[in-house]
């Protein structure tokens, strides 16, 4: 990716984000791109509905991608907790980080390709689990999310996203 002075990204006239060249490439009679090639991934994002011909995803999940990338903080200090994200009886290995919120974010990954399966929030920092959202196809979409409703750090009521 290129970058500019500052370490901003300069996202060029492909970008998924539709800077107006690519909107105007886009539009151009016949589909055609007037010899540019393909549009390159430039941003490592998901490509985002409704510009061009890039294979899309909901501007919600794109969205999600992209605040998730912002908001990793560092986990509030001191804070360590334990969990068991795959129901198996053993304490899962876990990365902790802030949640800009007050709270923090626990992330496990579940089937050890390096991706997160899970992410526990602990929005009071009482080292119990309040919610939590599952990947459970490992396919980079968290389409489960889990409550404790209770307060009693199980989780114990089940949403399923739309689309899952």
């Amino acid at each position: 990716m290129k970058q500019k002075d500052g370490g901003h990204e300069d996202h060029d006239m492909w970008s998924e984000f539709g800077t107006a060249a690519g909107i105007a490439a886009a539009k151009l009679p016949g589909g055609s791109r007037a010899g540019l090639g393909e549009r390159p991934d430039i941003d490592g994002l998901p490509a985002v509905q409704g510009l061009g011909d890039a294979p899309t995803i909901g501007l919600d999940e794109a969205v999600r991608h992209a605040t998730a990338k912002v908001r990793q903080t560092a986990a509030p200090e001191g804070y360590h907790n334990r969990v068991d994200a795959d129901g198996d009886g053993h304490l899962d290995k876990a990365t902790y980080r802030g949640d800009g919120k007050g709270g923090a974010e626990i992330l496990v990954d579940l089937d050890g390709d390096g991706k997160t399966d899970f992410i526990g929030h602990d929005t009071d920092l009482d080292n119990r689990v309040d919610f939590a959202d599952y990947d459970k196809d490992h396919d980079g979409a968290f389409e489960k999310r889990m409550y404790d409703d209770d307060g009693n750090g199980y989780l114990d009521r089940t949403e399923w996203t739309h689309g899952s």
